[in-house]
């Protein structure tokens, strides 16, 4: 881009804030990526002025692209949130994000109109548009991650629940488990259908890297287990919402020797006859580095509305 186009573009700031790693960037308002970048949220977890160490980030793409050019701040982030996106309620990874104005703070500290948004949202919300999907009627995401990331979006319109925290298909209870979640709750299925879950067993079972625990050991009982009870979280959301698209993304899904087909009919197998089983469909999300940010500049556009 030229000096003169950039002077005449609008562009979304956008930060996606996870557990591990912290993804900031620029995109212009057709949702095209103009800058990139990651690092560890080691960092900010450790900073006593969030917002310090987040408008110190941002401030070099301030200077490249204009602060007149700029049409907000959109954040996602790895928390439970309350429903008008103001208050980051719950970052178990995020040291310093409890109960915190996230979103007041930083529009008193930048000047700039602040939207915040899940995560897990913002991905389907990018999975939505890079696939082209018709935008009408239920479409899923299931993200095995860390923990079992859900989203729902309802004719193009992200389902936040009465107060925002609804989609949290990781927290389903599981009968006769006793197991206190990191949510604080017992019995959550997460304990048992999560990448949380597969760490565990590659320390305590096979003294192996998490990443390597389905090239050596995917045939074991236990991690078909585990690969089974992610597939009854989602075989339970499919069968009470019957939605018309199922989107399967998340680290877990990534690594090396997932057992995709065997996931795939261990969802199919607990479905009811004739349909949804027979009309379900699943398809991989893009896996691309800047979803995080992406998305959030698309749920941004869907709250402030088109430019012109």
């Amino acid at each position: 881009l030229n000096k003169r186009s950039l002077q005449q573009m609008k562009y979304y700031l956008c930060m996606e804030i996870g557990g591990t790693n912290l993804r900031y960037g620029a995109v212009s308002e057709d949702f095209q990526l103009l800058s990139f970048s990651k690092i560890k949220t080691e960092a900010l977890s450790d900073a006593v002025r969030k917002d310090d160490y987040i408008n110190g980030l941002l401030q070099p793409l301030v200077k490249k692209y204009g602060s007149e050019n700029i049409r907000c701040l959109s954040l996602s982030i790895a928390s439970l949130m309350d429903e008008k996106r103001s208050m980051c309620y719950s970052s178990p990874n995020i040291k310093g994000f409890d109960n915190l104005p996230l979103a007041d703070i930083l529009r008193k500290k930048t000047g700039m109109p602040v939207f915040m948004e899940r995560d897990v949202n913002t991905s389907l919300l990018y999975d939505i548009w890079k696939k082209g999907y018709d935008k009408s009627g239920i479409i899923i995401g299931i993200y095995i991650g860390t923990g079992l990331g859900n989203a729902m979006c309802i004719d193009g319109r992200i389902y936040r629940g009465s107060t925002g925290s609804s989609c949290e298909l990781g927290h389903i209870p599981l009968y006769g488990l006793t197991e206190e979640c990191g949510c604080g709750k017992a019995g959550c299925i997460e304990i048992k259908a999560s990448g949380k879950a597969l760490e565990k067993l590659a320390a305590e079972k096979f003294n192996c890297p998490v990443k390597e625990i389905f090239k050596l050991h995917r045939s074991s009982r236990e991690v078909k287990n585990t690969v089974n009870m992610c597939a009854i979280a989602a075989a339970t959301e499919i069968t009470i919402l019957d939605p018309k698209h199922v989107i399967l993304g998340g680290g877990v899904v990534e690594m090396e020797g997932f057992p995709l087909e065997e996931f795939i009919n261990a969802v199919r197998v607990n479905l009811r006859v004739p349909n949804p089983r027979n009309a379900f469909r699943i398809e991989l999300s893009s896996f691309d580095a800047h979803a995080g940010i992406v998305g959030a500049a698309i749920n941004a556009a869907g709250i402030m509305g088109p430019l012109h």
